[in-house]
């Protein structure tokens, strides 16, 4: 049944309107590359690297440290720190945030390409890059400090990568097409497991669903065996890391199985309170102009086809061993980091669960195909008011880059290399930051008078930064100002600007 012409009208706009969205939140993040800086692990990782060489890394850090043999010991090999230049640094920013809207849109690409046009395909993706960005719990660690995004970012775009291969290698009908995309997975696999827990959870987690969902098909179940054993095998090289336990022993509250399952669970509930209302806003858009054409076209596809219940077990269960997983090791909440990458999971997770469920009851729920257009509308709408709320993440964004913290953020630490570069003092006193821009922000050397502060020392820092500069120590010459919040930083600036303003 063709649509009505206010329903095409409707549809048209909130295509429009989801494009526009991501184009409005993906400025200020892309802009704010310009102002990050390397920060904390930058320093002391790029010292590392740049007297040891690679193999010296890998056996002490793995025997003493941590199993990500990928990350942690591989890929900071590429920290720009390492080379001494803040430009690449900011260029890299830049580059990770394309490539993270490249692989939503890639992957999404590759689910609807036989039903979608391409601005369909870009409004779903600019849908979902939104959601992600407004909800990231940290984007400082998400995409502007390198030893964090190297460590849980770039791995939730191999992810993504390693999915869309997956759904190439389900599609393809070639035995030599079949070998090379259980290659290049294979590849994927140990590339992920080896960057963070979290990704060894989701990988694990996601490639025994989708084996045990093809265990009847005898033509596929050789290859997803094969990928089974690379992932049991990876995860056993990660975790068996001598490094791991010998850190635990830094945790006495970790090792706790009961209270770690109840954590665990409560964890996952929690991720549902804090999480979901933008998301059901967005699934009801999905729903209608996303979700259902799908189904339609996807009757017969492996891609959707799984048992539902089967499905929200997968996906529950993920959330749960990540959040459990910590617990375990260190007997405390995820940090924003990791949180970063149970997020991601979320988000995606939870619309494959929901194109699950639509591919499941589509029958049922084609009449909603001609709903009325205010229920989009209002749905739509409210999508769009958490976008503009003055505490989002894209507001905070814009407040930073708008009200001058951001560039006066980058002129301070500037100075500072350079003060650190040309001064000949072995113990040396910098000035503080001028204003703490939330977005790119993640941690700076203390003052003297920080040290006697109760909590988690934070003198590791100073020392990386001090042996980067080749000093003996660096301080702050007073502690930092605090971090103000949205309406806070606006009233300033707004003062700011009537004492520059010229008298009537």
């Amino acid at each position: 049944m063709p649509l009505l012409p206010q329903e095409n009208r409707t549809r048209t706009s909130i295509i429009f309107l989801l494009i526009c969205s991501s184009v409005y939140t993906l400025l200020p993040f892309l802009l704010l590359s310009m102002y990050t800086h390397p920060a904390a692990d930058d320093f002391s990782f790029a010292v590392r690297d740049k007297r040891l060489d690679y193999l010296t890394v890998l056996e002490q850090f793995y025997m003493t440290w941590t199993g990500r043999y990928f990350s942690t010991i591989t890929l900071f090999r590429i920290n720009p720190m390492i080379y001494d230049s803040v430009v690449a640094y900011k260029g890299y920013v830049l580059v990770l945030l394309l490539l993270f809207s490249a692989a939503v849109y890639y992957i999404v690409r590759v689910v609807s390409r036989q039903v979608f046009s391409i601005n369909y395909s870009l409004a779903l993706a600019a849908m979902l890059v939104v959601l992600y960005l407004l909800q990231l719990p940290s984007p400082s660690e998400g995409f502007y400090f390198f030893s964090t995004y190297a460590t849980y970012q770039l791995p939730n775009i191999l992810l993504i990568g390693m999915l869309g291969l997956l759904l190439k290698f389900f599609r393809t009908q070639q035995v030599a097409a079949r070998k090379l995309y259980t290659g290049l997975i294979a590849i994927l696999i140990v590339a992920i497991v080896g960057s963070n827990e979290m990704a060894l959870v989701i990988t694990c987690t996601t490639i025994g669903f989708v084996t045990i969902i093809n265990l009847k098909n005898t033509e596929l179940r050789p290859y997803l065996l094969v990928l089974f054993i690379v992932c049991v095998s990876s995860c056993l090289v990660a975790v068996l890391a001598p490094g791991n336990f010998n850190r635990m022993h830094e945790h006495p509250n970790g090792g706790k199985l009961i209270w770690s399952v109840v954590y665990g669970g409560f964890m996952t509930v929690l991720t549902f309170y804090r999480w979901l209302l933008p998301v059901l806003a967005a699934s009801i858009i999905y729903l209608l102009y996303f979700g259902l054409p799908l189904a339609h076209n996807y009757k017969h596809s492996r891609v959707f086809a799984a048992n539902l219940w089967l499905t929200i077990v997968f996906y529950l269960a993920t959330i749960f061993l990540m959040n459990f997983a910590f617990a375990w090791s260190t007997g405390e909440r995820p940090t924003p980091r990791l949180e970063n990458v149970i997020y991601f999971f979320f988000l995606f997770g939870w619309f494959y669960v929901l194109q699950t469920g639509i591919q499941k009851y589509s029958s049922r729920l084609t009449s909603l195909r001609h709903t009325s257009p205010v229920i989009p509308t209002i749905a739509l709408l409210m999508f769009l008011l958490s976008v503009v709320s003055i505490d989002s993440n894209i507001s905070t964004a814009y407040v930073d880059l708008l009200s001058g913290k951001a560039k006066a953020y980058d002129k301070a630490l500037t100075q500072r290399y350079s003060l650190l570069q040309d001064a000949d003092c072995r113990v040396c006193d910098v000035p503080p930051l001028p204003a703490i821009p939330k977005t790119i922000f993640f941690h700076d050397i203390i003052a003297r008078s920080d040290r006697q502060n109760p909590g988690i020392d934070m003198e590791w820092i100073n020392r990386g930064l001090a042996a980067y500069f080749q000093k003996d120590s660096v301080f702050l010459s007073v502690p930092n100002p605090p971090v103000q919040d949205n309406l806070s930083t606006l009233r300033t600036a707004g003062k700011s600007s009537l004492h520059l303003s010229p008298a009537n």
